[in-house]
């Protein structure tokens, strides 16, 4: 979720850069180089030459390009990179924590843990005459009455 809303601030930064910027300055006019001009914002490049490229008249045009270099710079430098720090060395916090504790249970293992049986005991053992037929479940049951019509079990009545 955040580096979906980080991609839709960045774009809509970029759209709004080559709507507006492009006509007044050199490295907002197609969209390919309006999003190399955010992204080497963003590291740090080309700060100032960006800041003097606007060629303008228009006091609003340059105060509007002033306010939006600001404000890209402030937002993703600042805010958005140092989240995404956070949200790294959270992750490595976290993988650490689970290195030296270890790993969660997951629901399977802690229902397994309940079980007081050993895995040898005679419960999981038990010898079964089932049919090995597994195609379907009611075929399964007419082939065991055919294989097992000598013996009576408690499960004869059943299946009569």
């Amino acid at each position: 979720r955040f580096l979906v809303t980080t991609m839709m601030l960045y774009l809509g930064f970029m759209f709004c850069g080559w709507a507006v910027l492009g006509p007044y300055h050199i490295k907002f006019r197609h969209l390919s180089t309006t999003s190399e001009c955010l992204f080497s914002l963003v590291n740090g490049d080309d700060m100032f030459t960006t800041f003097s490229a606007t060629v303008t008249e228009d006091i609003v045009v340059w105060y509007f390009s002033r306010i939006y270099l600001y404000l890209f710079i402030s937002l993703f430098i600042y805010a958005v990179l140092n989240l995404f720090i956070a949200v790294i060395l959270d992750t490595y916090e976290t993988i650490k924590e689970y290195y030296e504790k270890g790993f969660p249970k997951s629901e399977l293992f802690e229902f397994i843990d309940q079980c007081e049986d050993a895995p040898d005991s005679e419960l999981y053992r038990g010898e079964d005459n089932a049919c090995s037929c597994s195609v379907l479940s009611f075929l399964c049951c007419f082939c065991c009455k055919k294989k097992n019509t000598g013996s009576q079990s408690e499960y004869t009545s059943l299946l009569n």
